[in-house]
């Protein structure tokens, strides 16, 4: 094991300094603010009148006259830092909330999609929440990822340390502040994704954990998967991740707004101590320090290693990242393997009637609480019916002839979801978690004999431009779809175009 843990340290060295590594389904930027505006206009580009006229409907059609999680979201605040940015100790900015500050100014901006703008100002929580009075309090508003401490009998149980030391060690700070010092006594890590255990030494000491003073407690196989889903092909996921979330893009409305699960990732010091306890059973029980707690292990759902927590003697669940304030990625555009929708719904099916039908409040590692139970359980089933829906609506189209290249075209969620904010698609969309579900089962081939060993781009793509008539009247056509608000058909044949001339 010592040998296996000086390699994963040393993968998450080499990973960390090439500026990946896996958070929340999406990545670790050594220092986003640096590079913003320089390859864009920071000042951005009016909406066009299709877009504007897209944007207006929505605002007609979403279902805005639900406020609840508004409500939510400020429920329990108990206090906000003077300051918005935390720098890390190499010398950068290792976050800084007040970037986004353009989101608070009570306008609807025509650049930015209604639903995602919604989503953008939910995330702007900042600061200590409590959750459970005078028992479970949240930080949020500091990294991607919320931090959530569980008071025991003589300290702190910690769940989910966030993605870098400093930001960390600023939310404990703020914590021992308005609530009173207290020692971390065990830290929980949901799953093998960054934001959730990257900033572990923020918050406790790695002596105290080798001393057996503090239990870090998570899931089977949390060692293994917090480095294989990155270092294989961490390199290809680096490039990926900045056309996924757009971090080069300055903050504005024109540019980087949110992540839909938090606001962006902080650029700190990320590390990793080797938990100390594993849950190996499908539900396990344990006590630290008077808390009383029953872990359910989710492997295959939003990470290949995850657990929720039910919490019986104060009546609340945890759902880690499984159930948040948005669908999830089946697939992550950064890269990773197709997860499993089918196994998704059932685990929160499954924390449903062990846990929802009595559970009080519902938090978790991103987004915002839900309270009282009739709410808990809407929120839950909402996201189980989500997932199945998908995944059983996919596999029927499969089933009938509809073909990876083709299901992102065609499936579409019913009515009756559409109208739950918690079944919008923010961190995942209908069009690419459609198709990673075909994918999971099928895998990418169409089944058409001429796509099966096809010519690479660059190979085919002068071909193309030829029989087109070459570059201009691919440019001239290019612009005239554009001027008619079609963007997909320009985009289709110009990028013939971009891979034949690549210079042009």
């Amino acid at each position: 094991m010592k040998t296996q843990l000086t390699l994963i340290a040393a993968s998450i060295a080499l990973i960390s300094g090439n500026a990946v590594f896996a958070a929340g389904g999406g990545g670790v930027v050594a220092d986003p603010g640096a590079m913003q505006g320089k390859h864009f206009d920071a000042k951005g580009k009016a909406p066009s009148t299709f877009t504007v006229e897209l944007q207006n409907g929505l605002r007609k059609t979403l279902p805005f006259e639900d406020k609840r999680d508004f409500e939510e979201s400020k429920r329990g605040f108990i206090a906000a830092p003077a300051y918005k940015t935390i720098m890390a100790d190499a010398g950068n900015v290792a976050w800084d909330m007040g970037s986004y500050e353009f989101l608070l100014q009570g306008k609807d901006f025509d650049s930015v999609h209604p639903s995602l703008q919604r989503q953008a100002i939910l995330n702007m929580g900042y600061g200590l929440y409590e959750v459970v009075p005078g028992k479970i309090y949240q930080v949020r508003g500091f990294d991607l990822s919320n931090i959530s401490f569980v008071k025991t009998n003589t300290g702190w149980i910690v769940f989910d340390p966030l993605t870098s030391k400093e930001t960390a060690r600023a939310a404990l700070e703020l914590v021992n502040e308005k609530l009173g010092k207290r020692p971390v006594v065990a830290v929980v890590y949901s799953h093998s994704h960054a934001d959730h255990f990257g900033g572990v030494r923020g918050v406790v000491d790695e002596a105290d954990v080798k001393s057996g003073k503090v239990k870090i407690i998570a899931p089977a196989g949390f060692m293994d998967h917090a480095v294989a889903e990155n270092v294989y092909a961490g390199n290809a996921m680096t490039r990926r991740l900045y056309f996924q979330y757009g971090v080069l893009l300055p903050r504005s409305p024109f540019g980087h707004v949110d992540q839909s699960i938090g606001k962006n990732t902080a650029a700190g010091n990320l590390g990793l101590i080797e938990p100390t306890i594993l849950i190996n059973e499908p539900f396990e029980k344990m006590t630290v320090d008077g808390v009383e707690m029953e872990f359910q292990n989710t492997p295959g759902t939003e990470a290949p290693a995850e657990m929720n927590t039910y919490f019986p003697q104060m009546k609340a669940f945890w759902a880690a990242e499984n159930i948040t304030g948005t669908i999830h990625n089946i697939y992550t555009l950064r890269g990773a393997l197709v997860r499993d929708a089918l196994a998704w719904s059932k685990n929160i099916n499954n924390a449903l009637y062990r846990y929802g039908t009595e559970a009080q409040v519902m938090f978790a590692s991103h987004s915002w609480p839900r309270w009282g139970n009739d709410r808990v359980q809407e929120v839950m089933r909402t996201q189980r019916d989500s997932y199945a829906h998908l995944n059983n609506e996919v596999l029927h189209l499969a089933n009938n002839g509809v073909t990876i290249n083709e299901v992102h075209n065609v499936y579409k969620q019913p009515e009756s979801l559409k109208s739950q904010w918690a079944a919008h698609s923010y961190h995942g969309s209908e069009e690419h978690n459609s198709r990673a579900v075909i994918n999971r089962y099928l895998g990418y081939w169409d089944a058409n004999p001429a796509t099966l060993i096809p010519l690479s781009p660059k190979d085919s793509a002068p071909l193309y431009v030829e029989m087109m008539g070459g570059a201009g009247k691919i440019m001239a056509k290019g612009k005239q779809l554009y001027k008619q608000g079609k963007y997909r058909e320009a985009m289709e044949i110009v990028n013939k175009l971009v891979y034949a001339e690549p210079n042009n």
